[in-house]
């Protein structure tokens, strides 16, 4: 790389000090603490004070364990659409035939029995979303919740384990 050659820098850096001194006189802002600045440093010291605790709402109480009784009767429907299911494939023969479709339609009213389960749990979610959507959830009202989202979700989860498994061996078949 060229430098340049030292009488090009000169007229440059003349030009550069001579706009140095060329600002305007007037009222410029003050760089003193502006009045917002010391209120922000007054709130940083402060002791940090703790939230009011919250009162548990029976609403929440109330939805959330009709939400959780409803996925249990889903679990109740699915066990018994499920228990048919893998009665029908352990006896079904091979792919086509009638033994095998029967177990196949088996499966099928089991996975739709998954129906009440899964709709519990979004359900389930959309109100969790709606309540931390207000800021007025107790702890004890956010506990239950969470709770409750995750015995709904166990259940739907060992539910579509079951199916896969079961389907996976009626593919074998």
């Amino acid at each position: 790389m060229r430098c340049a050659p030292a009488f090009l820098l000169l007229p440059l850096a003349a030009a550069a000090a001579a706009l140095g001194g060329c600002a305007q006189e007037g009222p410029f802002p003050s760089l003193a603490v502006r009045p917002a600045e010391r209120q922000y440093a007054e709130e940083a010291r402060r002791e940090p004070t703790a939230p009011l605790a919250l009162p548990d709402d029976p609403a929440v109480a109330e939805r959330v364990a009709a939400l959780a009784a409803e996925a249990r009767r889903g679990e109740g429907e699915f066990n018994q659409a499920y228990g048919a299911a893998a009665a029908l494939a352990a006896r079904a023969g091979a792919a086509g035939s009638d033994l095998w479709s029967e177990a196949q339609q088996a499966l099928s009213r089991a996975a739709a029995a998954r129906g009440r389960t899964t709709a519990a749990l979004a359900d389930l979610d959309a109100f969790a979303v709606e309540q931390a959507g207000t800021g007025k959830l107790s702890d004890s009202d956010l506990a239950r919740l969470r709770s409750a989202t995750a015995e709904v979700q166990a259940l739907a989860d060992s539910q579509a384990e079951r199916v896969d498994r079961l389907e996976a061996s009626l593919s074998r078949g």
